[in-house]
């Protein structure tokens, strides 16, 4: 599942991982490559855990009461999920490793430093949890530094001078072939428990849409933006009212408004985060997802994201720019992924009313070429990523061919997702128990 995958930011999933980082004693090692340089298990355990990480807040997001351990990701039980997705990581850490020292690629002095005195800052934060996991500050800077190394290995080939560097038309053609342009009122539907109370409330809802859809009827996409005026002034101030804006703690996406519909602010969170607020929202967020350039190399997950520049906001107001094809075959199951399925197959500047289990919509669908020149240029980096990522995996999945990785199945028996989830969980437990 994915863009709940950052439905917390990255840097929190990082920070929550290394804390959990467990019991890696020197001198042991879950697999070699090259021939003769070894992993440290605290790698392999590091993608565990923060996968981990990433599930529980994709289930607390959703409003799931069942135990993370007892769900599935695709077809797949969540331990083996783990399990292989940790192992995926972990050979891709050895291939990014690898071909950086065989490009002759270096790491700044600037960036070296902040690399250790992140790593310090984290240990030092949790300096008695390490030493009782048996973590070392080294374990962490090594983490930190490969994901550097990454991203630069991204830029050699993809960036603005890469030897694969993408063209301006490539990338303005990608955003029309890829991106959903839009705008939308949402209301939520009712959540309380009493049934006629609920029935009453959708009741008055319904009502609510029906009387803004008559107003929008043969508006352009343009006029729709007096629509949506009309309404916050109706609901502000009411507890229908619910402007939030995305996390702005994610950075690597554009967005271009101030508020933001709760429905597009994280994909993960799909309709249950969504089914948990009985309030109305209108829909305004410029979105993209988010893509990974760190070392847990999944990009099947991401986030809308909002950008603070006022001149992106001011010219393009209530709209949403999202990229319907970074979005993975589960999370367009959910009911966040069908309405933007719903959106992708509607007629443009027709408005159209929609409903999910969820909320009701007005929606108008614009036209991405409008903006797409434009917006290859303000995203460009954001945009790249999700147009390249693909690509880059499947390069690092060549380098590991290259490299004869062995994998010591002793240590990797031994930190099972069971086992490290238990430790987790205990861990948790016992340190509130303290506090």
């Amino acid at each position: 599942m994915a863009r709940l995958k950052r439905l917390a930011s990255a840097a929190v999933s990082v920070a929550l991982a290394a804390v959990m980082l467990t019991s890696c004693s020197a001198g042991r090692y879950c697999m070699s490559y090259s021939d003769n340089k070894q992993v440290n298990s605290g790698i392999y355990i590091y993608n565990i855990i923060s996968e981990l990480i990433n599930q529980q807040y994709m289930s607390y997001y959703t409003g799931s009461t069942e135990n993370v351990m007892d769900k599935k990701v695709g077809d797949k039980e969540m331990a083996v999920y783990l399990e292989d997705n940790a192992m995926k990581n972990t050979k891709a850490y050895c291939a990014i490793v690898s071909k950086f020292d065989e490009l002759g690629l270096k790491l700044t002095d600037d960036e070296n430093k902040t690399i250790k005195d992140s790593a310090t800052n984290s240990y030092n934060s949790q300096k008695d949890m390490y030493e009782e996991m048996g973590i070392s500050k080294d374990s962490i800077s090594e983490i930190m530094k490969q994901s550097k190394m990454r991203e630069k290995l991204f830029d050699y080939y993809y960036g603005k001078d890469g030897k694969e560097a993408v063209s301006d038309d490539d990338l303005v053609k990608y955003i029309n072939d890829n991106y959903l342009r839009y705008k939308m009122i949402s209301i939520s539907k009712s959540t309380k428990t009493d049934e006629s109370e609920k029935d009453k409330e959708n009741k008055e809802n319904e009502a609510k849409i029906d009387e803004y859809m008559k107003k929008a009827e043969g508006k352009s996409f343009k006029d729709f933006d007096s629509v949506i005026e009309e309404y916050n002034k109706e609901t502000q101030g009411t507890s229908q009212t619910n402007t939030s804006s995305s996390d702005s703690s994610s950075s690597s996406a554009d967005s271009s408004s101030s508020t933001a519909d709760s429905s597009s602010s994280a994909a993960e969170s799909s309709s249950a985060a969504e089914s948990k607020s009985d309030s109305s929202k209108v829909g305004d967020t410029d979105s993209s997802s988010k893509t990974d350039s760190s070392s847990t190399s999944d990009s099947s997950s991401s986030i809308p994201l909002q950008t603070t520049g006022e001149e992106t906001k001011n010219k393009y107001p209530n709209e949403t720019m999202i990229n319907y094809a970074s979005y993975d075959e589960e999370t367009l199951k959910s009911d966040y992924g069908k309405l933007l399925t719903e959106i992708k197959g509607m007629s443009q500047g027709k408005v159209t009313k929609y409903s999910n289990d969820t909320a009701y919509y007005i929606i108008i669908k614009g036209d991405v070429t409008e903006r797409s020149k434009e917006y290859a240029t303000e995203s460009r980096d954001t945009v790249i990523k999700e147009m390249k990522n693909p690509d880059f995996d499947k390069l690092i999945e060549q380098w590991e061919e290259d490299i004869n990785i062995k994998v010591d199945n002793a240590s990797i028996k031994k930190y099972s997702a069971k086992n490290l989830y238990k430790k987790y969980t205990d861990y948790s437990k016992n340190n509130k128990s303290a506090a």
